[in-house]
């Protein structure tokens, strides 16, 4: 498979970083920054973190809760037939005080799915703050691409303007000695403007590209750069599409949605089942219920709630399957763009390899093409508008080959990108990103009566 011309590419970099301090930053380097201190990726961090923080709040479902009460005022009692005498029809000031213990024995398994959605939502955050990484990371990549494009490009331009004035010389002295006519040179005078013109237009969008790079990565881009091709590629367009479907981290974060909103669907439902709680108490007070004196109760005992009827349960359960059909529908269609995007990059790559092919041997043609013009014009058998025209070709064909050069080195890393495997392939971490998401399965793992907070309790520390 054709591969882009490391010497080439080598004398060129030469050419643009010669008298430059001895440094390179490496795309490695770019990618890092980018993708740790964009603040796209701070963003996508958050989330995870607040993902993780609400997982732990269902802790509080899975531990008893205790509640005091206290109370204090004046009170008036008509009750003869309780009361005696002496205590009815009259105000009294009482007072009482209460603790009372309840610990949610079964529910319907509400707490065990509310927990597993807020699982799955974690693994979508964290799937989210990948995908995210992914795009900062290519972001990078094609910002620093373009800016050595450009240079490359400023370079080659800036000897055509060179080359063209040693033919202005050459034309000059022909001239002056009568051998060409003054409209020669007042031609190729014109073509050296243009050469001018032509290297402010690149010297513009060089510009453009340094200001793109500082906006992704965070810095100016250093004087040397260096870009590199890929290996271990995908050897066929359904090979990147299969990989690209099984590791997207977009495609997953959407899965894990789906499956947070079926534990939704059955946590909403869990009225529907019996509620079993165990509750203890104990109570004191003076003067209560209008009867003078001290009085203290305790209580413990098993408390079974079941709700037999309730309207608007049959469209609930139609809202949890609408929920979920949505997710699916999101996660499909995304399932088609990385399919359409894997396909398309492949294209793009094949269409490359072809074009930096044909432009070699265009400019191979080109150049001698350009040598024989010179010596032939010198030797007055070819005109001044054909080597100009010669040369004109030549710079084209360059031009172009370098632009195909660096599509054909950008869709390698997008291959990389399009399966989430561009930030990794670089050895960069994701953004705050020291969770695995693989919070759904251990959730379900652990079992429907285990906290989360001592079932991920080894990876919240991380989020301090």
């Amino acid at each position: 498979m054709p591969r882009l011309r490391p010497a080439r590419l080598f004398a060129l970099a030469l050419a643009l970083t010669a008298g430059l301090p001895a440094f390179a930053e490496t795309m490695k380097a770019a990618v890092a920054a980018a993708v740790t201190e964009n603040p796209a990726a701070q963003a996508s961090s958050s989330e995870v973190r607040t993902a993780a923080l609400e997982l732990l709040q269902q802790d509080r479902d899975y531990l008893p809760t205790v509640t005091a009460s206290a109370e204090v005022g004046p009170a008036y009692y008509w009750d003869p037939a309780r009361l005696s005498p002496a205590n009815n029809n009259k105000v009294s000031l009482g007072a009482q005080a209460g603790v009372v213990a309840e610990y949610v024995l079964f529910d319907g398994y509400r707490r065990a799915n509310t927990t597993y959605a807020a699982a799955a939502r974690v693994d979508g955050a964290i799937f989210h703050l990948l995908d995210a990484s992914e795009t900062l990371a290519l972001n990078a990549v094609e910002a620093y691409i373009d800016v050595f494009r450009h240079r490359q490009l400023a370079a080659i331009a800036r000897e055509n303007i060179a080359r063209h004035e040693v033919i202005a010389r050459q034309v000059a002295e022909l001239v002056s000695g009568g051998k060409l006519p003054v409209s020669d040179q007042f031609e190729v005078d014109q073509r050296v403007l243009a050469a001018k013109l032509h290297l402010v237009q690149v010297k513009e969008a060089l510009a453009k590209a340094e200001a793109r790079y500082e906006s992704v990565v965070g810095h100016k881009p250093d004087h040397r750069l260096s870009v590199d091709w890929l290996r271990q590629l995908p050897m066929s367009e359904d090979a990147l599409i299969t990989r690209a479907l099984r590791g997207n981290a977009r495609v997953k974060a959407l899965d894990a949605a789906v499956q947070a909103t079926r534990y939704d669907a059955r946590a909403d439902q869990a009225d529907e089942l019996p509620q079993v709680k165990l509750r203890a108490g104990a109570n004191v007070g003076q003067n209560l219920d209008g009867v003078p004196g001290f009085q203290a109760d305790a209580y413990a005992g098993l408390l079974v709630e079941w709700e037999l009827f309730a309207g608007g349960r049959s469209a609930r359960r139609a809202a949890g399957v609408q929920r979920t059909s949505t997710a699916q529908a999101k996660r499909d269609r995304a399932v088609r763009e990385i399919r359409e995007l894997a396909a398309g990059v492949w294209a793009a790559y094949e269409a490359n390899i072809e074009r930096t092919v044909l432009y070699d041997r265009q400019l191979s043609a080109a150049r001698g093409t350009v040598v024989q013009y010179q010596d032939q014009f010198l030797a007055g058998t070819r005109t001044l508008l054909d080597v100009l025209d010669a040369e004109r070709s030549y710079f084209n064909i360059r031009f172009d080959d370098i632009s195909a050069e660096a599509a054909y080195v950008f869709n390698q890393y997008q291959m990389l990108a399009v399966q989430s495997r561009l930030a990794a392939h670089f050895g960069v971490d994701h953004a705050d990103a020291p969770l695995m998401p693989d919070f759904e399965a251990r959730a379900l793992e652990a079992g429907e009566y285990t906290p989360p907070g001592q079932v991920f309790g080894s990876a919240i520390p991380a989020l301090e």
